[in-house]
């Protein structure tokens, strides 16, 4: 039994209970984000979101933690800079707030791109230009 969770960690696998908390953080930076978002676009003022904004902020930066935990490559590779630019985006919702709701949907758009991407693609090292994991 020993062998197999050794050759699991091997082959770049999450443990039960990393894949576990990595699903929680999804799953709650889905929920926290779409009340944000939905919030924005219904016109909600921005101070009764604030809660929200930072339970986003939270579980993203759980999710970013979870993922360079699991692998020190992550920053550079396409998962990462998907995450980066994703990131990015909220940011310059925040700095052009003029453009808050196209930001956030464009946000959302790339977020969900990224954490759908073929293995192909989420694995590319812009560092070593090819796959790697």
């Amino acid at each position: 039994m020993d062998s197999n969770r050794n050759q699991e960690v091997q082959k770049g696998k999450r443990s039960a209970p990393a894949r576990a908390l990595d699903i929680v953080l999804r799953t709650s930076h889905i929920g926290v984000s779409g009340v944000v978002l939905g919030g924005l676009v219904l016109g909600v003022s921005l101070e009764n979101l604030v809660f929200w904004g930072r339970l986003a902020a939270l579980t993203g930066l759980g999710l970013i933690a979870s993922e360079v935990m699991h692998s020190r490559r992550w920053p550079y590779q396409g998962r990462g800079v998907m995450v980066m630019v994703h990131v990015a985006l909220v940011g310059a919702a925040h700095l052009w707030s003029s453009a808050m709701v196209p930001l956030y949907w464009l946000a959302l758009a790339v977020g969900s791109t990224g954490s759908h991407m073929s293995r192909k693609w989420r694995h590319w090292s812009f560092l070593h230009r090819q796959v790697m994991d």
